[in-house]
């Protein structure tokens, strides 16, 4: 069988030429400067010189597409405050190689969750460097390589307006006893006010909002690696610190003094969840090809701790990814896969883990996921344009 996938080979194997594909999401070609993007960018080997790698797919879990049966064994109603229920998203895949030894990457994710009865929103922004440290042919772990990068989480504000599903985070979050809002009459000490702006006189309801939702993350990874024939292994570990932002409030503020005058009255203040955390994480990833297919699977398990003792309850997680992949020909994949995470999204979106939400993310959570990669030389398409008029 001839593989589409070039890889690296030492000087001492009877093999010069080897070639597959790396990876659960992408097409993977390797050779003695780099290799192509794969379904996976942790890789211990840079980019291919002047080589762009795009990788796209489309990501669900509903009652039809629930293939571990995580919806009907592990998630309560999506009314509690914590529980995750349907998604849906995109994630989109960037990757350069700069040079023999440095190359860039960009992610990009965006995942709708149904969440407290509502569509959350988060969209995700990664980039890192990935810089080889290290290469020997001769060796068994030809590659040393570092990523440096940094991760950002961020939702649009999160408001609730169902009187249950309001008055209910009212006495979770803060409790206020006597206080309850039902549409724009708040009671409280068994009086009944109306809440009207102050500009127009016209009645308000007063609701929740969860703003401020984003986490930021800056980390440092170790790759190394060996392939052998159709078969490519890759081990790695790293840290992270992440800062963390969630505000809990009950709006209007604007225009709303007999709201607040009332909120201030009882001893209501917002709930600010700001934090900070590390971890630490360690993974593999394996990948095998045959016939015309690729099967690419992943496995990661970070541990976090710097974590307040009240939301200290779940500090762990175990990520698992895998994807069958068809060769359509050397510069393009096409894949099915899913991502399986044991303890929800603790570690994955920092910010939805909090002392409110701890008692929930003892329970698994995943998704499959449909795409393709493709990978092109851009001196193909680039260079004569440098080089008209020369």
């Amino acid at each position: 069988m001839k593989s589409h996938f070039k890889f690296k080979r030492s000087k001492m194997s009877k093999i010069k030429n080897c070639l597959f594909l790396a990876a659960i999401l992408i097409t993977t070609q390797m050779s003695a400067s780099g290799v192509s993007l794969t379904t996976t960018d942790i890789r211990s080997a840079v980019m291919t010189k002047n080589h762009l790698g795009i990788r796209f797919s489309y990501n669900r879990i509903n009652d039809t597409i629930d293939i571990f049966d995580i919806k009907q064994k592990e998630l309560g109603s999506t009314a509690n405050f914590g529980s995750i229920g349907d998604s849906s998203g995109l994630d989109l895949s960037l990757a350069y190689g700069v040079n023999e030894y440095f190359s860039a990457f960009y992610n990009f994710e965006y995942l709708r969750l149904h969440y407290i009865d509502n569509m959350l929103k988060n969209k995700k922004n990664e980039i890192f460097a990935k810089i080889n440290i290290y290469h020997n042919p001769m060796s068994f772990f030809e590659d040393l390589s570092a990523d440096i990068g940094y991760v950002r989480n961020s939702a649009s504000d999160l408001d609730i307006k169902s009187s249950s599903q309001l008055n209910s985070m009212i006495q979770k979050v803060n409790p206020i006893d006597g206080l309850t809002i039902e549409g724009s009459v708040m009671s409280y000490k068994n009086k009944k006010l109306s809440v009207r702006d102050d500009i127009t006189n016209e009645p308000i309801s007063p609701f929740i909002r969860i703003g401020d939702m984003s986490d930021n993350s800056f980390y440092l990874r170790f790759l190394t690696g060996f392939n052998y024939e159709t078969n490519i292994f890759d081990i790695y570990a790293g840290l992270k610190y992440t800062s963390i932002n969630t505000t809990v409030s009950i709006q209007p503020k604007k225009n709303a003094s007999t709201l607040q005058d009332i909120l201030k009255n009882a001893g209501y203040s917002d709930v600010v969840l700001d934090r900070s955390e590390k971890s630490a994480f360690f993974g593999f990833n394996y990948t095998v090809e045959f016939s015309n297919f690729i099967f690419d699977a992943n496995y990661e398990y970070l541990t976090i701790w710097g974590r307040d003792n009240e939301i200290e309850k779940t500090e762990d997680n175990h990520i698992i990814k895998s994807a069958l992949s068809y060769i359509v020909n050397k510069e393009l994949l096409i894949y099915l896969g899913g991502k399986l995470m044991i303890n929800q999204f603790n570690g994955v979106i920092p910010y939805l883990y909090n002392k409110y939400t701890k008692n929930k993310y003892d329970k698994k959570y995943g998704y499959a996921k449909v795409g393709f990669v493709y990978n092109f030389d851009t001196t193909k398409y680039f260079t004569p344009l440098l080089t008209i008029g020369y």
